[in-house]
């Protein structure tokens, strides 16, 4: 099963070349840069902290893949092997997360305004029968959320496309398109494991949320851990880092075998 195989992959890979897990560093502690603007208080710095992570990400991003990548097929993986994947495969990889993201939020909000439209219809319904309208509103949002994470899983692999084939910011959401609709169940089942394990390592990171939030973790959850930011934060960032590190192996690792099935057609390359 090609899911499996691929667990077992990112877990050889990451045994075998602990350098990912130094790229994996990198994205555990640039992904509690959100928190700068509750230590620091200065809303400009935050803003510009942020700024250049969201700059920074997709570097690192092509340098970590392009690694995995070494160390699965067994070709290398080092530094030197990092910053010439991150730096070869950077403006398109930018260009498209800045798609990506375009792409997520105007699938949002062109759902939204739909939800919007049959909000007013289950406003009427509700004078009706509220239940049938709680109903419709649940519904409602529930289509809202599975449409977003379908178009997700659709277009997921643009980053890999760029730096394991090389293909253009367009040619690789359309290759990522052409490879979930060929093996649509295969990557349903990953997508699905893959996103759920991962947020098993963020766990800390979402308990930290909580903490810096004006509701507290007891106005969520009813226990209190009690856990101090001073602690939570780097328990979240090394978490992130091993997390990271593993699950997007296996997801370079996932789909370096799904090409091997659905290899590109001369059209596409």
């Amino acid at each position: 099963m090609v899911t499996v195989s691929a667990f077992k992959d990112g877990f050889t890979a990451l045994r075998e070349n602990p350098i990912l897990l130094v790229a994996g560093l990198l994205i555990g502690g640039g992904s509690q840069l959100q928190y700068v603007d509750h230590l620091i208080e200065s809303p400009l710095i935050s803003a510009g902290v942020s700024l250049a992570w969201l700059l920074v990400f997709p570097f690192v991003l092509g340098g970590f893949i392009g690694t995995a990548q070494g160390a699965i097929d067994g070709t290398g993986a080092s530094l030197s092997r990092f910053f010439t994947a991150a730096r070869t495969h950077y403006l398109r990889l930018l260009l498209a997360t800045v798609l990506f993201v375009l792409v997520v939020l105007g699938t949002a909000m062109g759902l939204g305004l739909v939800g919007f439209v049959l909000g007013i219809g289950t406003m009427a319904l509700a004078a009706i029968h509220e239940m049938a309208a709680f109903g419709a509103g649940v519904g409602s949002l529930l289509l809202w959320l599975v449409s977003i994470l379908v178009v997700i899983m659709f277009v997921q692999f643009y980053d890999t496309a760029i730096v394991i084939e090389n293909e253009s910011v367009t040619d690789a959401f359309r290759r990522s398109i052409g490879l979930v609709r060929s093996n649509l169940k295969s990557v349903a089942g990953f997508s699905l494991a893959w996103l759920v394990l991962l947020n098993v390592f963020f766990i800390p990171d979402y308990l930290l949320q909580l903490t810096m939030a004006d509701t507290g973790p007891a106005d969520v959850v009813p226990i209190d851990p009690g856990i101090p930011i001073a602690v939570l934060l780097p328990i979240g960032i090394v978490l992130s880092a091993v997390g990271f590190a593993y699950f997007y192996t296996v997801y370079t690792a996932y789909y370096m075998r799904l090409i091997a099935l659905s290899p590109a057609t001369p059209e596409s390359t």
